[in-house]
């Protein structure tokens, strides 16, 4: 691992996206590609600034900049991207209130989620790698109130209100991230009821290119989404095992047990690989 003195720098990878829209969820299947013992998730949330009664009391949504300390968010991004620990603090969302923070120590992969992930340039170029999570509006409700019903303790008539008082934020304060992202993941609800994806990169990059077997094998046009110009890739089919090796360059210590990959298992296992990959270039580097 690259290190500085005895301090190992980790892959720091940055997603942004609005609330409900399965980042976390996407976290945790990365952590299982990975291994669990090499990946600390940092959820964004824990830099609230202001409570839920705070918020309630100013009538502010958790969306806005000024309920959340992004500043401090900056400086531990910046500590652990030279391989330094932090004090984080942390927000129960059972309570709604703050606990006891707790350290955070570099390992080879810090995977940071949240709201306003990548909100500032500054905080933007911490990362090794930026991807912007955007879930359509008609899944991104089943998840969320399945989340906040069941392990946050909401009643679902309170977490539909909350969505549709949050969507002036969103649009002002979550997605013009997407300016800043390297990769821009959009996910869809299938007519055939499993989640298709789109997998956009910006037009100077080409980490999707990169993992095919066969390069101009598949099908790419271009859009423009938040300012910005993207090749767009569809993922919008299952994959047997099989074509999944044929079709793209994953890392081979990935241990599947699916015959059939749906396009979000696809997408995991190519991000990754890619993650796998600017790992090997840190531990490469001269220390």
């Amino acid at each position: 691992m690259e290190r500085s003195g005895d301090k190992m720098k980790p892959v720091l990878v940055g997603i942004a996206g609005d609330s409900g829209s399965g980042k976390s969820t996407f976290v945790k299947t990365l952590s299982n590609l990975l291994g669990e013992e090499n990946v600390r998730e940092i959820c964004f949330d824990d830099y609230h600034s202001l409570d839920r009664e705070e918020r309630k009391a100013v009538k502010i949504t958790p969306l806005h900049p000024r309920a959340n300390n992004l500043g401090l968010a900056i400086e531990h991004m910046w500590l652990l991207k030279q391989g330094r620990k932090i004090l984080k603090p942390i927000y129960d969302h059972s309570t709604g209130r703050f606990g006891e923070p707790e350290w955070v120590c570099p390992v080879p992969y810090i995977i940071c989620e949240g709201l306003h992930t990548f909100y500032f340039n500054v905080l933007a170029i911490q990362y090794d790698l930026k991807i912007y999570y955007d879930t359509d509006l008609e899944l991104k409700i089943i998840w969320k109130i399945q989340r906040d019903v069941l392990d946050r303790g909401y009643f679902a008539e309170k977490v539909i209100e909350e969505i549709r008082e949050r969507q002036k934020d969103i649009r002002n304060f979550v997605e013009p991230q997407s300016q800043y992202a390297d990769i821009l993941l959009k996910l869809r609800l299938h007519s055939d009821n499993f989640i298709a994806v789109q997998w956009n990169e910006s037009t100077d990059s080409h980490w999707f290119e990169n993992l095919l077997n066969e390069p101009g094998s598949w099908e790419v046009f271009q859009e423009w989404y938040g300012g910005k110009k993207w090749n767009v890739y569809s993922i919008a089919r299952k994959f047997t095992l099989d074509e999944v090796k044929r079709s793209f360059k994953i890392d081979s210590s990935f241990r599947i047990k699916e015959k059939e990959l749906e396009p979000y298992l696809v997408s995991s296992l190519l991000i990754a690989t890619i993650l796998k990959q600017i790992r090997d270039l840190k531990d490469k580097k001269e220390v």
